[in-house]
């Protein structure tokens, strides 16, 4: 199904296989998207997609407003030796993420029960977010516990352009370098990446 564009082992497929039933058992709504293929290309695919021709480098990973799990627990399956915090602030969604990691054996997740800017004493390499928030408000918040050479991804839409226009001054103050790609096929997506200079 999405092997069709990335290279899947059979124990990620088998993980990505078993967290999609988690989902349809969930005893909440995470996602709409219930049929298998799409819920494949839309949440599995599109989280993962952007590492097919990227490699960022990062030994931490914050995924900011986790929600049901997209990027960050796909990320966590592909990438096992990276640290990977789930960051959510809605309770029971940061259940379900704990409750998700448990059962897949996802011991490289730590689920974090806040908002990215309550989080003071952490720093991370690499930021994601799919979403959440534009992407001035996803630096603001979250610059606090970035480093000298953290990095952003940001899953966006058609707006990016406008986005990123609304957050010129800080990325310019800042001295960040800034990557995007428009993705039309299999899914529609805009991927930002964002990068601090030192």
């Amino acid at each position: 199904m999405i092997d069709n564009y990335i290279s899947v082992t059979d124990l990620q497929a088998e993980k990505l296989a078993h967290f999609y039933y988690l989902h349809l058992n969930a005893t909440f709504n995470l996602t709409s998207i219930k049929d298998r293929e799409q819920f494949y290309i839309k949440h599995f695919l599109d989280s993962i997609y952007f590492f097919k021709n990227h490699t960022p480098s990062f030994n931490t990973l914050c995924d900011i407003g986790s929600g049901g799990g997209f990027p960050g627990v796909v990320i966590a399956i592909f990438y096992p030796d990276a640290e990977i915090f789930l960051c959510e602030s809605i309770k029971k969604k940061a259940e379900f993420l704990k409750f998700a990691a448990h059962e897949l054996s996802l011991k490289n997740i730590v689920v974090l029960n806040s908002r990215i800017e309550e989080l003071k004493s952490y720093r991370f390499d690499f930021f994601t977010a799919r979403g959440v928030a534009k992407v001035l408000d996803i630096l603001k918040k979250s610059w606090n516990v970035s480093h000298e050479t953290s990095s952003w991804l940001m899953y966006k839409g058609e707006n990016l352009p406008e986005e990123l226009k609304g957050a010129e001054q800080f990325i310019k103050k800042h001295n960040l370098e800034v990557e995007y790609e428009r993705i039309e096929e299999p899914f529609c997506r805009s991927y930002c990446f964002i990068r601090r200079c030192g």
